[in-house]
C-alpha cells in the first residue's frame, strides 16, 4: 500500500495545486480563511473545498433573512456556516477541468479493490496522505503568506468522527493560534 500511497500524494499534490490557482482565479479578491481536502466514509473521493470571508458574511445574511423561524440561533448558524465545508461557497466542481476529479479516480479504483479487514489500514494511509499534501504545500506558501491568515484542515462528509479528523488535522497543518481558535470553534 506504501507505492500506491506515494504516487497518490504525488498526484495529489499536483493536483491541489493546479486547482487551487484556478480557482484563485475564480475567487479574485476575496479574503480567503480557510482550505479543507474532504473524503466520504468510505474514502472513496476527495475534493478541494474553499471558503471566503466575503462568501460566508454573504450566505450568513441570506440564510438569517429567510430562515428566522428555523430552531438554529443565530451563533450556531454563523459558525456552521463558516466551518462545515458542506456549506462553503468554492470547491473543484467549479472548474470545468478539476484535476483533483481524476486523483479521486485514481483512489477509488485502488479503495475498490481493498479488503474490508485492511479498510482502516487503507484509512489511515489516506488521512496520513491528505494531510502530508495540505502541508507540503502549506509550506511553499501556496495558500497564503503568513500561516496564521488561514485555517487549513482534512475533514470527512457525513460521519461522526468529522470534527475529531478535522481537530487533529488542524493540529498538524497550522500554528498553534490558529489550531487552537479552530479547535474551540463549537464552544
Amino acid at each position: 500500500m506504501k507505492e500506491f500511497f506515494d504516487e497518490f500524494g504525488k498526484r495529489l499534490i499536483m493536483a491541489v495545486r493546479n486547482d487551487f490557482k484556478e480557482l484563485s482565479k475564480i475567487i479574485g479578491n476575496e479574503r480567503i480563511y480557510a482550505i479543507c481536502l474532504v473524503t466520504d466514509s468510505d474514502a472513496m473521493t476527495v475534493f478541494l473545498a474553499i471558503n471566503t470571508f466575503e462568501k460566508m458574511e454573504s450566505k450568513y445574511h441570506k440564510y438569517t433573512q429567510k430562515n428566522r423561524s428555523e430552531n438554529l440561533s443565530d451563533e450556531v448558524l454563523y459558525k456552521t456556516i463558516k466551518w462545515v465545508p458542506a456549506e462553503w461557497e468554492y470547491d473543484d466542481s467549479d472548474l470545468e477541468q478539476s484535476e483533483i476529479v481524476l486523483v479521486s479516480d485514481y483512489l477509488a479504483e485502488k479503495r475498490e479493490s481493498i479488503e474490508d479487514s485492511r479498510f482502516q489500514e487503507f484509512e489511515e494511509g489516506f488521512y496520513k496522505t491528505m494531510t502530508e499534501t495540505l502541508l507540503t504545500l502549506h509550506n511553499e506558501g501556496l495558500f497564503c503568506h503568513e500561516k496564521d491568515d488561514i485555517t487549513i484542515f482534512i475533514s470527512i462528509s457525513d460521519d461522526d468522527r468529522a470534527e475529531m479528523i478535522e481537530n487533529y488535522s488542524a493540529g498538524l497543518l497550522n500554528s498553534e493560534n490558529v489550531r487552537s481558535n479552530f479547535v474551540n470553534r463549537w464552544s
